[in-house]
């Protein structure tokens, strides 16, 4: 027999997997990422110059996006407190803290100590729990944070206003933080507490409904009926949704109930559902949203296999052997590769070549040019050009494209010659190009790992 009953459980399994990933990155020394950390640094540094002024600027910049984000700008600047470009540890490992803490908290609301074991290695094996460590700019982690402070704080008087702010401020980091409103509910509830976390999460959603409703066609809102079209229902995300809810249905009508445990599955139930449309908003491409979905599927995953006597018993005797398994699954095929990924730009933005290397995805050719610029050329650095231009991305894009190495696809123009090519395993048009497009030509590969910088002749 295999087992944990150890006094401190919650804060020893919290610096496992606190000390698994800080060693981790520690080791492998992880490079900068290709979403908006580039652009959240710079707010950062703009944010440390004036901090009135770059928070008004964002959240009118969010305003007109759809959404109302008052802590945008403080955010971006504790998360990137320690950036050296040329040592992003300190950066990752401040993140991680962050990231765990947040999993600290919410296993301490909501998960039993005999199920910690099963909660953890779940979450590990979660494959967009890994966006939130390696993106330090995403925001959401802070909801969560917020969000469970205020339902761990004791039920008084004093504290009520206080836990009604942090759950209205928890929803205000980002949308899809509501994801955890029915939970809060459910918790509230069970402890017949009154519902001042999920009252103030409700009206941080309005706030946010509110700024989402008034700009139509916006970032965020690209209208219902526009939303609905695009959606591909068969991702990986969306194909886990509809499984749980699937069987959480079946569960929930035809297995016998406790009036406690249908509140959960409810309320479980309720949360995925809220998810569909969160990560269906705007493309259900958009992996990195999962990662705060994992919490209501945690939540009843966990319930369900509590009722299944066989199962019970296995992950109740073999914890330990259950969660080194999940360690090495998770390491070998979701830690490891965003590690080698991660690496590889670093050596790519350090390899000389003459001709532009094509990257398909915009966001990510913006970004890599970024830290292309700031390793080569620094005198014309994304972070210390415009300090007084707040949406400076595209205006530094438009003064210095001319000296970028990585340029989008163009069909007409990179059709016609020979051009170097940068093939992501994250970019699902540098795969397709690689898998269709390159075929029936030759190529030399320049750099060959989980990105690849190839020449095609053909």
């Amino acid at each position: 027999m295999m087992k944990i009953n150890l006094k401190h459980s919650y804060f020893i399994l919290f610096l496992i997997l606190l000390g698994y990933f800080s060693i981790s990155f520690f080791i492998t020394k992880p490079f900068w990422g290709l979403m908006d950390d580039a652009t959240s640094i710079k707010t950062a540094i703009q944010y440390s110059i004036d901090p009135i002024e770059t928070t008004r600027e964002w959240v009118s910049h969010h305003n007109k996006n759809g959404m109302f984000r008052p802590f945008f700008a403080s955010q971006q600047y504790i998360q990137f407190l320690f950036y050296d470009f040329s040592n992003p540890y300190p950066t990752f490992l401040l993140n991680i803290f962050i990231v765990i803490i947040g999993i600290y908290l919410f296993s301490k609301v909501f998960v039993a100590q005999k199920n910690l074991i099963l909660f953890y290695s779940i979450y590990i094996l979660w494959p967009y729990t890994y966006d939130w460590l390696f993106l330090p700019s995403l925001n959401s982690k802070w909801g969560l944070i917020f969000s469970c402070i205020a339902l761990l704080m004791k039920n008084s008087r004093k504290l009520t206003p206080l836990k009604f702010l942090l759950g209205t401020f928890a929803v205000l980091m980002k949308l899809d933080v509501v994801v955890l409103l029915p939970l809060a509910f459910y918790q509230e509830t069970k402890q017949q507490n009154p519902k001042t976390v999920t009252s103030g999460m409700t009206l941080g959603f309005f706030i946010q409904m509110f700024f989402f409703f008034s700009y139509p066609n916006s970032y965020y809102n690209t209208g219902i009926l526009e939303t609905i079209k695009n959606i591909n229902f068969f991702t990986l995300q969306n194909l886990i949704i509809g499984s749980v809810i699937l069987l959480s249905l079946f569960d929930l009508y035809f297995i016998k109930q406790s009036k406690e445990n249908k509140l959960k599955i409810i309320c479980c139930l309720v949360s995925i559902l809220i998810a569909v449309g969160i990560l269906n908003l705007r493309n259900s491409n958009y992996a990195y949203l999962g990662a705060i979905l994992i919490f209501p599927i945690l939540i009843y995953t966990i319930s369900f296999i509590e009722r299944i006597e066989p199962f019970k018993k296995i992950f109740s005797n073999f914890g330990i052997i259950l969660i080194i398994v999940c360690l090495l699954v998770s390491n070998i095929f979701l830690l490891n590769p965003r590690l080698e990924r991660w690496n590889d730009l670093e050596k790519i933005v350090n390899l000389e070549f003459e001709e532009k290397a094509i990257y398909f995805c915009e966001e990510g050719q913006k970004m890599i040019n970024v830290w292309d610029i700031e390793n080569n050329n620094p005198e014309i650095s994304f972070f210390s050009t415009f300090l007084n231009e707040y949406e400076n991305i595209y205006i530094w894009v438009d003064k210095y494209e001319n000296q970028f190495r990585f340029s989008e696809y163009n069909l007409e123009k990179n059709d016609t010659q020979n051009y170097i090519y940068l093939i992501d395993p994250f970019c699902d048009e540098s795969l397709n190009f690689f898998l269709n497009d390159l075929k029936n030509c030759e190529t030399k590969f320049l750099y060959n790992n989980e990105l690849k910088l190839l020449e095609k002749k053909c």
